[in-house]
């Protein structure tokens, strides 16, 4: 999933958001490897993290000139990606990173 997101992170207006999602994810992961975590805590530590860094950003754009342009389509997806549903068992898996 990390390397995935190399390809979103050049599109983002603050890319260190994402940094810091992904390291989360890597030690969820070695967490759920470990069987200290179950995958659906993994899921809801995700989801969190990711709702904040979605409002930061927000905060951050407002702060700035809006440059009038449409966001590329990977970062839409990555902004809707880990949704509140992720965190509930049975999940929307399409959108759970």
């Amino acid at each position: 999933m990390i390397k995935a997101t190399d390809l979103v992170r050049p599109l983002l207006p603050f890319p260190e958001l994402l940094d810091r999602e992904n390291a989360l994810r890597k030690a969820l992961a070695g967490q759920v490897q470990t069987r200290t975590m179950s995958l659906l805590e993994r899921n809801i530590q995700i989801q969190k993290l990711h709702s904040q860094l979605l409002e930061e950003e927000r905060s951050r754009l407002s702060a700035a000139p809006a440059d009038g342009s449409k966001p590329p389509l990977a970062v839409t997806q990555w902004r809707q990606s880990n949704g509140e549903s992720c965190g509930r068992l049975g999940g929307d898996s399409g959108t759970c990173y």
